[in-house]
């Protein structure tokens, strides 16, 4: 037996939002907006709080719930882009068969930058890239493809938390303590907004990771449309969006049925197995040539 969409949300504000002074509608809308706000501050935590700005990035959502509220993190954030993988629900395992063999090494390495021996740096690195090879040389029998990168935690005497700060190998060739330095410098310039170049620095640890190059699957394009006209939504549905303030008669698109370079504008939902993609008013998608959509944000 179906139930009257209106007459069952009356019913559950008498019983459940009254309280707050807020409807059914109201109330879940909250919900939704304080989550998303949680979302854009973990966001933040990777790029504002590191000396990037979030709006020069575009944002791949994925998981059965980020394409559902995406779009709201991104106006929180002013990202321009969007992009919904493939199969978000799945992306993650998806992840794991594009993923290279990867180990991590940190040696702890206390010592004054004007205090460096390159010989041992350079044996302490060698010894931990040793060590990274022999982990991955089994999967990875081509020595070609495996590669090794490292970095430092470093600070300023006298700081508490350092920095990772990725050495290039000219430091090494060069043996250049000064140029360290100026690499501490330059990451805490772009990180917290100053440096202190007259200060004397520190190395806190020392960083390896080896990555062994793995064969991947092939990504296959979708079908592409022959026509310019936007595809036909597989029904309509009511729908509420704060931008206006009711509920709005939304198309409804499945997305298996997309082709690519087809495109629409929000309001507008597309559903597919384990995930709901929401395109709010104003926005605009794309449909991409391997089946990701391109959501453009519009920027009021």
């Amino acid at each position: 037996m179906r139930l009257d969409l209106d007459k069952a949300l009356a019913a559950m504000d008498s019983v459940i939002a009254r309280p707050l002074g807020l409807s059914v509608t109201e109330a879940a809308n909250g919900i939704i907006r304080i989550a998303a706000a949680t979302m854009a501050n973990v966001v933040k935590r990777v790029t504002t709080e590191r000396g990037l700005d979030a709006g020069d990035f575009a944002m791949v959502a994925y998981g059965g719930a980020g394409p559902l509220h995406a779009a709201i993190v991104a106006r929180e954030l002013r990202i321009p882009t969007l992009v919904i993988p493939l199969a978000p629900g799945h992306f993650s395992a998806y992840g794991m068969l594009m993923a290279d063999l990867r180990r991590d090494f940190v040696r702890t390495w206390f010592k004054p930058v004007t205090a460096i021996n390159f010989d041992e740096l350079e044996r302490l690195y060698a010894e931990m890239e040793a060590d990274g090879v022999h982990a991955v040389e089994h999967d990875v029998k081509d020595r070609g493809r495996i590669l090794c990168a490292r970095s430092a935690d470093m600070r300023y005497v006298g700081q508490e938390h350092p920095v990772a700060v990725d050495l290039p190998m000219s430091v090494f060739e060069g043996r250049d303590p000064a140029a360290l330095k100026q690499l501490l410098d330059a990451v805490h310039m772009k990180r917290y907004g100053f440096n202190a170049p007259g200060e004397p620095a520190e190395i806190v640890s020392l960083n390896s990771s080896v990555v062994g190059s793995l064969d991947k699957p092939v990504a296959r394009p979708i079908k592409a449309a022959t026509k310019a006209s936007p595809p036909v939504p597989r029904s309509r549905r009511k729908v509420f969006f704060p931008e206006e303030s009711d509920y709005v008669d939304t198309p409804v698109y499945q997305r298996d049925s997309l082709l690519a370079g087809e495109r629409f504008s929000g309001p507008a939902l597309v559903e597919e197995y384990a995930s709901t993609t929401v395109v709010l008013p104003g926005d605009a998608l794309e449909v991409g040539a391997f089946g990701e959509l391109v959501i453009t944000i519009a920027r009021s």
